[in-house]
C-alpha cells in the first residue's frame, strides 16, 4: 500500500504557479540533525550551490526569522523605524521625481524647478538631520540578512536540500526565494 506523501513536505499554494515550501522542523534547521561547517572559502561555486541550495530548502524559515527580527527591532526603537523610514521614502521620491522621463512630471519639473530644487534640497537635509534614525532601519533589515546568510553558508546541504535544489533548477517547482533569486539574478540552472 501506498502512503501519501507526508503533510510535512507539501508545498503550499501561493498561487497557480507560486508555491511556499512547509517551515522546516527546528532539529533539522539548527538542532540535532543539522550539521555545520565553514565555507569553502577556496571553492566560490561549491559556496554559491551550498548558499543557493539551502536559501531554497529553508526559505520558510529564513522568511520567518526576517520577520520576527525586523518587527523586534521595529518595536524596540518605534520612533526612530519611522523617522527613518519617512526619510528614506521623502528622499526617495524626490529622487524619483526630479529624475524621471515621464511627459507629464518632466513638464512639472520644468514649470516648476525651484520648487523640485527645494523640495530635493529639503529631503536630503531631513534625510541627513535623521541620519541616526536611518542607520536604525538599514541594521534592522542587515542584521536579519546577514544571520540568514550566515546559516546558507555554514549549514551542509542534506539529501532533501539537494533533491529540492535540483526540482527548483529543472523548473518543476516555482517557489517564492526561486523567483527572488532569478529577480536579482542568480541563474539558478548554472548551479
Amino acid at each position: 500500500m501506498v502512503q501519501p506523501q507526508a503533510a510535512i513536505d507539501v508545498n503550499w499554494k501561493f498561487t497557480n504557479d507560486l508555491e511556499i515550501p512547509p517551515m522546516r522542523s527546528f532539529s533539522e534547521f539548527i538542532a540535532d540533525k543539522a550539521r555545520f561547517e565553514m565555507p569553502p572559502f577556496r571553492d566560490l561555486p561549491r559556496w554559491n550551490n551550498r548558499i543557493t541550495s539551502n536559501l531554497l530548502y529553508y526559505q520558510t524559515n529564513y522568511f520567518a526569522i526576517i520577520l520576527v527580527l525586523v518587527a523586534f527591532s521595529s518595536m524596540l526603537h518605534a520612533s526612530d523605524t519611522f523617522v527613518g523610514l519617512s526619510a528614506i521614502a521623502l528622499l526617495g521620491a524626490a529622487i524619483t521625481f526630479s529624475l524621471s522621463m515621464h511627459p507629464s512630471v518632466a513638464q512639472a519639473r520644468r514649470e516648476h524647478a525651484l520648487v523640485t530644487l527645494g523640495a530635493l534640497v529639503l529631503a536630503s537635509y531631513y534625510f541627513v538631520y535623521t541620519i541616526g534614525s536611518v542607520i536604525v532601519v538599514l541594521f534592522t533589515l542587515a542584521v536579519p540578512l546577514l544571520f540568514v546568510m550566515l546559516h546558507a553558508s555554514v549549514r551542509l546541504r542534506n539529501l532533501k536540500a539537494k533533491i529540492n535544489h535540483q526540482l527548483e533548477r529543472v523548473g518543476l517547482k516555482k517557489t517564492v526565494m526561486a523567483r527572488f533569486l532569478e529577480l536579482i539574478g542568480v541563474d539558478l540552472k548554472a548551479f
